[in-house]
């Protein structure tokens, strides 16, 4: 009789990443789809600063995410070939959203020459002219439409495989 090998647990480190990544990005949507509601003044002023805070963190980590992956590749999945091109295909497309989404709102910022000050006061110069003025924000609010629509398919996708398929790849990747 064959044995059953339970694929690995992605380790600590891999495992941090993902949920600082997915809890900056959450509180970024968050704070960035109230933001303009509010009144003009202190409050607002602050959750701006707040959301671009968010979102160079996101930045960092995304960053940090693809240095990471690079130094400590996942191991080879034993899932069908579809399964594992469309695992690699949502991965590349939520690390690629993770940089151009926060990129194009900092493009939104300076091509409208506009300041980014982040983390209570450290500024963010533009590093040459930008062109394209506001069409840089309706870049980023479509791209962070795409994200969200992107997470919410690969939450449904591992509900699906916890639940499901039952191969415990929800649990590994919040308990390891």
């Amino acid at each position: 009789m064959a044995s059953i090998v339970e694929p690995r647990s992605p380790g600590l480190a891999t495992r941090a990443i993902h949920w600082a990544i997915a809890l900056l990005v959450l509180s970024a949507w968050v704070v960035g789809s109230t933001m303009e509601e509010l009144p003009r003044g202190a409050a607002r002023s602050l959750a701006v600063q707040i959301h671009y805070s968010l979102g160079v963190l996101v930045l960092c980590f995304a960053a940090l995410r693809v240095a990471w992956r690079t130094a400590a590749p996942p191991p080879h999945s034993q899932k069908p070939s579809f399964q594992r091109l469309a695992a690699k295909a949502m991965h590349w497309a939520l690390a690629i959203l993770t940089f151009a989404v926060p990129l194009s709102g900092l493009l939104d910022r300076w091509a409208r020459g506009r300041a980014v000050t982040v983390f209570g006061g450290l500024p963010l110069p533009a590093p040459f002219t930008i062109p394209g003025g506001r069409a840089w924000g309706e870049v980023h609010e479509a791209l962070a439409s795409v994200m969200l629509a992107l997470i919410a398919v690969h939450v449904a996708a591992a509900l699906w495989h916890q639940f499901i398929l039952r191969d415990r790849a929800l649990s590994r990747m919040v308990k390891g």
